[in-house]
């Protein structure tokens, strides 16, 4: 990743913030108006909830290359501010330097550090909260007493691998347990209820299972206790809590013959569980206590013995919100920018090339300073400029390392002092970066630009402030480097020698030489 991890950490919550929000007005404006079934309904509901907290990954991919048409403006411009050696701003995105803790002013690091440490603290406390649950499912499922009779009152409609429990406990009917589901059901409502009542009731239960919504609610309330900042999330999964029980509802009432005969039974069940709202709730799917959800409930099992929708009308429904879905998934992949940074070419018209054992032998000589055998590689017909991955040119390996031999024999053979590896600088600001004088010395002696902008890895200048040697920066501003060239960074993070120093005599010197704090 390219980026400081609290900078990349508010870019991913801002665009979930909108990607939720998006996906939230979608679900109010077509899923819940649709004429679709509510077992259809439910599962769409859950595959909008699941996109609004997945999709904002997209922000961690690699960015487009630089030939790909998302990136034709990035490139365009990047090009020319390397074109434009005085050029006062390049739109270029920085990378990670061995002094990255410095990439941000101290007025942004402190806010992103303190809304980073904000989201883990709520993030913590909401998981200690579900742990609790957890806890409280699992002494529900131990303290609870097998009962065959109830068993026997679901018959082939219980699924093979659960159980019916009495509980002494239990707030209302529900089903606890991850690896073996076990349907609990208050003793003293078991004692109350007509065999009917009871059974509609088990039956809700049971499509529980049979959806395995125990599995589904226990990975929304993680998501919901890392998001938990974001009403959006929120407001969704009420309504995929809302759509499961509906959904659990008509399973129920078809096998019970007719909806108003099993809104009979919820309402007879349900009766006390609406003063059961407070403190904290096991891992468990439930009956919900909500008074608007009830009545959500009641309205749509009574539609069910009236209501009639053609199988055409529900699968042009099912398209229409399958389309809608699809089309969140294209506006938010274009949207949503990426922070990560693709594998570049050194040059953008030089074709790729796989490295062979005498240029690998090429760059490893020259980052030891073995000049007798960069002469003789050279000699032998290794092109001296030759590019390897995360490494550079060897001109660029030698400045890096302050190998001030190997740097003159480079030069000496043809070695070009301005060509820059994207991620790895080029000659100049490899050494300045590290605090090589004698290296930055020669290599400017020999045509190196100190104004030169390299995408991803900005200028001499501000490489040398980071490496906070202040006779290196001296020297550099002593021979043209501009003291206020500055790039744009991170989206939208501006970068100057100033506001990259790494020590107060850097910051001090660069002051008398004339570096403001504001952009220019």
């Amino acid at each position: 990743m390219t980026v400081h991890w609290t900078q990349a950490l508010a870019t991913f919550g801002v665009q979930h913030l909108w990607h939720s929000a998006l996906l939230f007005a979608l679900a109010t404006l077509v899923l819940t108006r649709s004429r679709l079934s509510a077992e259809a309904r439910s599962w769409l509901l859950c595959a909008a909830f699941a996109l609004a907290a997945i999709s904002p990954m997209l922000v961690l991919l690699p960015s487009a290359t630089p030939g790909h048409q998302a990136t034709t403006a990035t490139a365009t411009a990047a090009a020319s501010a390397l074109t434009s050696p005085d050029a006062r701003v390049a739109p270029t995105v920085g990378r990670p330097t061995e002094t990255q803790q410095h990439s941000f002013p101290s007025p942004t690091a402190v806010a992103l550090n303190a809304t980073a440490l904000l989201w883990l603290l709520g993030t913590t406390y909401a998981l200690l909260q579900l742990l609790r649950g957890v806890g409280q499912a699992a002494r529900l499922h131990r303290s609870s007493h097998r009962a065959p009779q109830l068993n026997a009152l679901l018959g082939r409609d219980l699924p093979y691998h659960a159980t019916v429990a009495l509980s002494d406990t239990a707030s209302g009917p529900m089903v606890v347990g991850l690896a073996s589901p076990r349907i609990l059901v208050p003793t003293q409502l078991a004692g109350t209820l007509s065999p009917i009542a009871l059974r509609d009731l088990l039956l809700h239960e049971a499509a529980h299972i049979q959806r395995n919504d125990l599995w589904v609610a226990a990975a929304q309330r993680v998501l919901l206790a890392i998001y938990w900042w974001n009403p959006f999330l929120h407001l969704l999964g009420k309504r995929v809590d809302l759509a499961r029980e509906i959904a659990c509802d008509t399973r129920a009432a078809a096998l019970s013959g007719s909806g108003s005969g099993y809104a009979n039974s919820l309402l007879t069940g349900i009766n006390g569980l609406l003063r059961n709202t407070r403190g904290n709730a096991p891992l468990a799917v439930a009956m919900s206590g909500s008074r608007s959800g009830l009545s959500q409930r009641i309205d749509s099992l009574l539609r069910l013995d009236t209501a009639r929708t053609a199988w055409a009308t529900r699968l042009l429904w099912s398209a229409l919100c399958v389309l809608a879905l699809a089309a969140h998934i294209s506006v938010t992949v274009a949207a949503t920018p990426r922070l990560g940074t693709a594998p570049m070419r050194i040059m953008d018209d030089e074709p790729e090339h796989s490295v062979s054992p005498q240029e690998r032998r090429l760059i490893d000589a020259a980052a030891e300073g073995d000049v007798a055998q960069v002469q003789q590689l050279i000699n032998a017909g290794v092109a001296v400029d030759t590019p390897v991955g995360g490494e550079g040119t060897a001109l660029i390996t030698a400045a890096r390392n302050g190998q001030l031999g190997a740097v003159d024999a480079l030069l000496a053979l043809g070695a070009q002092p301005n060509l820059h590896a994207i991620g790895d600088g080029n000659p100049l600001i490899a050494a300045a970066r590290r605090g090589h004088l004698p290296v930055v010395e020669r290599l400017v002696a020999a045509g190196a630009d100190v104004n030169r902008i390299v995408p991803f890895d900005e200028t001499p200048l501000i490489n040398a402030a980071r490496s906070g040697d202040v006779n290196t920066v001296a020297f550099l501003i002593d021979h043209g480097a501009d003291v206020n060239l500055g790039v744009v960074a991170d989206a939208g993070q501006w970068r100057s020698p100033l506001n990259q120093a790494r020590n107060p005599r850097v910051r001090d010197y660069l002051v008398q030489r004339g570096a403001v704090t504001a952009r220019r």
